[in-house]
């Protein structure tokens, strides 16, 4: 969401807590958790920094709206005490770093979405060799789909990213050997 509909929001709400307050509130019994709901929401919107800050500004704003009710003493004093406003703040930086968690956490489930679709439009790519193939018996030349005969490193080579190298394994080095060996006797 952007961030100037989101502060258009929190803004409204300030003033809809407030219109609450004043014409709402029953006058013999504030709504404190109101205020609390308040800086949870703002710093759910803003961001924890400007729920604090919403803290300091609610304290003196929600005090001008119970003097105009006839309001007790103790409720003026609650709601400018250090406990209140330690609870406002406690709510600010608790909803503050769940917005940061959930943020992480939808940026993390984009990388991975992403990363994903990269995978699955690899794989799509990938061909797999299966199936029956003719091979020659003699010259061990293998035939393509389109029926023509091609060695086996040709076929494997063209239909996947293969390469080779062409050696003697030892079994054979030693039949040539032998081999050798019996000619020069």
């Amino acid at each position: 969401m952007n961030q100037y509909i989101r502060f258009i929001i929190a803004v409204a709400a300030l003033v809809a807590y407030l219109a609450a307050l004043r014409f709402l509130a029953p006058p013999d019994q504030p709504y404190f958790i109101l205020g609390i709901g308040m800086v949870g929401l703002i710093s759910w919107l803003l961001g924890a920094i400007q729920g604090v800050i919403a803290t300091v500004l609610l304290i003196p704003l929600t005090n001008l709206i119970f003097q105009q009710f006839t309001v007790s003493a103790n409720y003026l004093h609650f709601a400018s005490s250090p406990a209140y406003l330690g609870l406002q703040v406690v709510t600010a930086l608790s909803i503050g770093h769940l917005r940061r968690e959930k943020k992480a956490l939808r940026k993390k489930e984009k990388e991975l979405k992403e990363t994903n679709e990269q995978l699955q439009t690899v794989l799509s790519q990938v061909q797999e060799l299966g199936g029956l193939h003719n091979m020659c018996s003699g010259c061990k030349k293998i035939q393509d789909d389109e029926g023509n005969w091609q060695s086996i490193d040709s076929y494997l080579k063209k239909q996947t990213k293969m390469e080779f190298s062409h050696c003697i394994c030892p079994d054979c080095a030693g039949a040539f050997k032998s081999a050798s060996e019996k000619l020069k006797d």
